[in-house]
């Protein structure tokens, strides 16, 4: 069975690894309850699924029946989704309460439901891309709301946004830093560096009194 796509492959995995392993730590340090943490950890769990999808079809798009690679792909495109929204409904849960709090939860939900139409006919990298740009401001306003009450999360949130908007920009610009390395591979990097600070966050979550 040969290979695609080595780099990618490798850069996906890598992904994978660091977001599943980080999702499992998120989620043994969190309550039994259903609060902003463990949403985080469900989150990176999925984007370890959604890398793990993607790597696999990169590296070994050659061998793989249609049929296979389709559903792979779907699994991708769905994974990025998922993890955007948890991501969202977690930081929602734990800065919003009240009114705020259920319009939070509504228009995150509609978010998903809006992505996961879309993506799901067109099958397209570019709407993933999209979706996570706009999850990221929407995760900049709500870490902005936070600030008051923990400046700390603000900063860990900060850091990981930057990281992670660096890594989009280089893959929508097709920056290839080498022929063996491309735009892809280095934004894949760039992601599970900021999985790291996203987990300093994750763990800073508290649902407000």
């Amino acid at each position: 069975m040969s290979l695609s796509e080595p780099a990618t492959l490798l850069t996906d995995y890598l992904l994978a690894t660091v977001a599943g392993a980080l999702g499992l730590r998120l989620a043994r340090d969190a309550p039994f309850r259903l609060d902003g943490r463990r949403l985080w950890a469900a989150a990176f769990l999925a984007g370890a699924v959604a890398a793990l999808a993607g790597g696999t079809v990169h590296g070994f798009r050659g061998s793989l029946p249609p049929a296979v690679r389709a559903g792979l792909w779907v699994t991708y495109l769905i994974g990025v989704g998922l993890a955007d929204g948890l991501l969202l409904f977690g930081i929602v849960m734990a800065t919003l309460r009240g009114a705020w709090l259920r319009a939070g939860l509504a228009v995150t939900a509609a978010k998903l439901a809006f992505y996961l139409a879309v993506v799901t006919r067109s099958g397209l990298t570019r709407d993933a891309v999209g979706d996570a740009a706009a999850t990221i401001l929407l995760l900049l306003v709500l870490g902005l709301a936070a600030a008051r009450r923990d400046p700390r999360l603000l900063g860990w949130m900060l850091l990981a946004l930057g990281i992670a908007a660096v890594g989009l920009a280089v893959q929508a610009a097709g920056l290839a830093p080498h022929v063996q390395f491309n735009h892809n591979d280095a934004c894949h990097v760039l992601l599970a560096v900021a999985l790291l600070p996203f987990y300093r966050a994750g763990l800073r979550l508290r649902s407000p009194a």
